[in-house]
């Protein structure tokens, strides 16, 4: 019979050890932070403003004043932190009669699945920035909203109101008055349509919320595993008789299973316009009921993530509901 002075607290520290075991040597790599900028967040939310600064200097003679400007204002960004948890019961006569070796076995298998599941559950979460992006209602994923705290006035869509990927027909309109769309839709992968949609984000879309020119290059391809073969024969196709070399190894491939539309494409500077939130690390608590004496385990952490800069991310073939 298992000894129940301490067993609480014993097994909190074990399965803290077996989740940052597995943590260590089972996970599968994710994906979601070669994407994301991955800070630290401090409190609840972030919101800021993004200022625009002055522009370009102008030339003047020596003698000439030094032409004044008031810096532009520019988008207000709320991003949130959100709260996962799970929990686990084990009833009072499954730990009376289960030896506590085979007590801590099943809780080795329960910390090793959470922890892989928390990877995944963060990779479900950053996908949805691309599989809800050109949804034309939006999702709640862009919404910044604490009920009570604070409201993203942008709601379910992306800062300035538009979705994340809008079309030609719901262009965004930058501070300066231009126009921008940074999604194509019906635009399957090709060598071809990779020319289009790179000329629209480095060239067509090269240009800060002042109308000033910038330079942007798309390095990555992202895209479903649905597109492997497609996106790998055209990156490394070497027939200059039909043009197609062109392309050849102009982004990196970028393969994600967590992208639900299986011929959506996008290109993107990674680490650029999107961030990613640490909150709080998982906290797992094991601890007995008095009520009905059953022994719960739970774990508990908190994240966020948004948009902060349509510009660096173009997207192909997307859904729109």
């Amino acid at each position: 019979m298992v000894v129940r002075q301490g067993f609480p607290e014993a097994m909190q520290k074990n399965m803290y050890e077996y989740f940052d075991e597995a943590s260590e040597f089972e996970m599968k790599p994710a994906v979601y932070p070669s994407l994301f900028d991955v800070k630290t967040m401090t409190g609840g939310y972030e919101t800021k403003t993004n200022y625009l600064g002055l522009g370009q200097l102008t030339e003047r003679k020596e003698a000439d004043d030094i032409d004044n400007i008031d810096p532009l204002e520019g988008w207000t960004i709320t991003h949130k932190s959100r709260i996962f948890s799970r929990s686990f019961e084990l009833s009072k006569t499954f730990v009376d009669d289960m030896p506590e070796n085979k007590t801590q076995n099943v809780l080795q298998e329960l910390a090793a699945g959470w922890a892989q599941g928390l990877v995944n559950t963060k990779e479900v979460f950053a996908a949805k920035f691309f599989n809800y992006g050109g949804y034309t209602a939006g999702h709640d994923v862009f919404n910044g909203t604490i009920t009570g705290v604070v409201t993203d006035s942008s709601g379910d869509l992306c800062y300035d109101g538009l979705p994340f990927f809008n079309l030609t027909g719901t262009t965004r309109t930058a501070k300066d008055g231009s126009t921008y769309y940074n999604s194509i839709a019906a635009n399957n992968f090709s060598a071809a349509n990779l020319q289009t949609a790179y000329n629209l984000m480095s060239v067509t879309n090269a240009y800060d919320e002042k109308g000033e020119k910038i330079n942007l290059k798309p390095q990555i391809v992202l895209h479903s595993p649905n597109l492997h073969f497609t996106v790998k024969s055209i990156l490394q196709n070497t027939d200059t008789a039909n043009n197609s070399s062109v392309v050849q190894n102009l982004v990196t491939p970028v393969e994600w299973s967590y992208l639900t539309d299986t011929d959506a494409w996008f290109l993107g500077v990674p680490k650029k316009g999107l961030t990613w939130y640490e909150r709080q690390a998982p906290v797992i608590e094991f601890y007995q009921n008095p009520k009905n004496k059953n022994y719960y385990v739970t774990i508990d952490t908190r994240f966020g993530a948004g948009v902060d800069n349509w510009r660096f991310w173009q997207g192909n073939n997307l859904s729109t509901s």
